[in-house]
């Protein structure tokens, strides 16, 4: 109990949680505080300046940690931070509540030990310019894994990294990959489990570095968040820089080295949070869709935008799937024709909130698709 109080006054202080008063923008803009229950910033930080002790308060796992509250808060209050620094005394106390049988964190936790060698690539087609030489790596995360657990929700998930490739292809860019890919460690870090997270980063680390590549490009807004900004944390300098193929994309649609057919709809873009406010690539994205005809923003966009109500496979119950079925609704409100994301997690979530709930007021939401994928698609003379 010391040692989590301990932490709990070493990260309250540096992060300025005292520094909350009264004034609520956290709440209003927290996603799980919509849901049942009390669960609000404020309220966690008002328990812990009045009581000074958050131990057991299961709220700290609630928390999606997507930095809606420190985009919002006016008094410099960093509380995804705090939370996040906190769990791993946490953990010893209370675990939190996670889903789909744990099979992430299992994958997380086993693919973390080296003698564990995952095989990844078999979503490699003979289109693919892949080059076992190039200086540009390209880091997959748990795609192939999403693939195999909610292939029941879409078929399509692998075209994601196909499409990354076809469009790095189309920028002159012929990717390596590694033949033994681990999770990057995001959901373990977020979670509190250090030690995991710890496993993994060094495990990439040592792989990438092996290769002697310049560059590591990755689709996925977490996996590009872990290793350009956590990893560093933990290591010092990677010897490689972190590029996010979004962002490629987008400014090379805007530099018109990728054009784009026009697709004759107007879409709007849902920012993952890893994406907008944690690594503020914003505007990028939105190059893609307004090369391909027509972008039409949601009130909720950039760094304000709605998290997609589910964090590292936890807590993901009734009040999360009607978080997610409010998006789509908005996103219909605007009039487009679809609703597009960059992260294979979000398209995951909204289209399991569409299937639990296929039948019931369709008219209100919007089809889901991914931006790598639509970008590569739309590639002018295929």
């Amino acid at each position: 109990m010391g040692v989590v109080q301990a932490t709990l006054e070493e990260s309250a202080a540096k992060y300025k949680v005292s520094n909350c008063i009264d004034c609520g923008k956290c709440t209003w803009g927290c996603p799980v505080s919509r849901r049942a229950g009390d669960f609000s910033p404020r309220r966690v930080v008002e328990d812990y300046v009045g009581a000074g002790n958050l131990a057991g308060d299961r709220g700290l796992w609630e928390c999606m940690t997507c930095g809606m509250c420190t985009q919002l808060c006016t008094s410099g209050v960093e509380f995804h931070e705090f939370v996040r620094e906190v769990r791993p005394s946490l953990r010893r106390l209370i675990s939190p509540e996670t889903t789909h049988s744990d099979v992430f964190q299992i994958i997380q936790n086993v693919s973390s030990f080296s003698h564990v060698k995952p095989r990844t690539n078999n979503w490699v087609t003979v289109d693919l310019e892949i080059d076992p030489n190039s200086s540009t790596l390209l880091f997959v995360g748990c795609t192939p894994y999403f693939d195999v657990v909610f292939r029941h929700l879409r078929n399509d998930l692998l075209e994601i990294p196909r499409a990354t490739v076809r469009l790095l292809n189309q920028m002159g860019i012929r990717p390596r990959l590694l033949e033994h890919e681990r999770c990057c460690g995001h959901d373990a870090y977020w979670l509190g489990d250090v030690d995991t997270f710890d496993r993994l980063a060094k495990a990439n680390i040592e792989a990438i570095r092996a290769t002697g590549v310049d560059e590591v490009v990755t689709f996925c807004p977490e996996c590009y968040a872990a290793l350009k900004d956590l990893y560093p944390r933990f290591v010092g300098d990677l010897g490689f820089r972190v590029r996010s193929a979004t962002a490629m994309i987008g400014e090379a649609v805007k530099s018109r080295r990728i054009m784009l057919r026009d697709s004759g709809k107007t879409m709007t873009y849902h920012d993952p949070c890893r994406l907008s406010r944690h690594s503020n690539i914003i505007q990028e994205p939105r190059e893609i869709l307004k090369g391909m005809g027509g972008l039409v923003e949601m009130p909720r966009s950039g760094s304000i935008s709605a998290c997609c109500g589910v964090s590292c496979w936890v807590n993901c119950g009734a009040s999360a799937k009607e978080w997610q079925l409010d998006r789509l609704r908005e996103a219909r409100a605007t009039g487009a024709q679809g609703l597009v994301t960059a992260c294979p997690k979000c398209l995951v979530h909204f289209s399991c909130a569409m299937h639990e709930h296929s039948g019931q007021n369709q008219g209100e939401v919007v089809p889901v698709s991914d931006i790598h994928v639509l970008a590569s698609g739309s590639i002018r003379g295929e």
